[in-house]
């Protein structure tokens, strides 16, 4: 399961992923909240728009890549990517049910502690 989400992670990466309104809908739940790197807070609504009116790519690589299941349809994800010069550690849960597996929480925090980048 966890190379399954690390390609779902990627996948809003993508241009051809985040512009599909209906993909966004069905990876990303109804009660979806995030923390952005600004600290700011974002709902569904806030990041399909945003997502969705991207042109290209958006140039993000993942380190340090760790999936976590925490109970038999749950997984934690943790991983780093980087901002320029900073490390930005990243938190994402992902719910699986009988259809489909969608994330429902996503955290990105600057991280100052030294870390060995190993990409995924």
């Amino acid at each position: 399961m966890d190379k399954k989400i690390l390609e779902l992670e990627k996948s809003l990466f993508k241009v051809e992923y985040m512009t599909n309104i209906e993909y966004l809908n069905d990876v990303i739940a109804y009660e979806y909240l995030e923390v952005g790197k600004s600290g700011l807070r974002f709902i569904k609504q806030d990041v399909v728009k945003e997502l969705s009116a991207l042109t290209e790519d958006r140039n993000i690589t993942i380190y340090n890549y760790d999936c976590t299941r925490i109970d038999e349809n749950t997984y934690l994800v943790h991983y780093i990517t980087k901002s320029g010069e900073q490390n930005i550690f990243r938190t994402s849960i992902w719910k699986q049910d009988s259809e489909r597996i969608y994330i429902i929480f996503h955290q990105a925090s600057l991280y100052k502690e030294d870390a060995k980048l190993i990409k995924f």
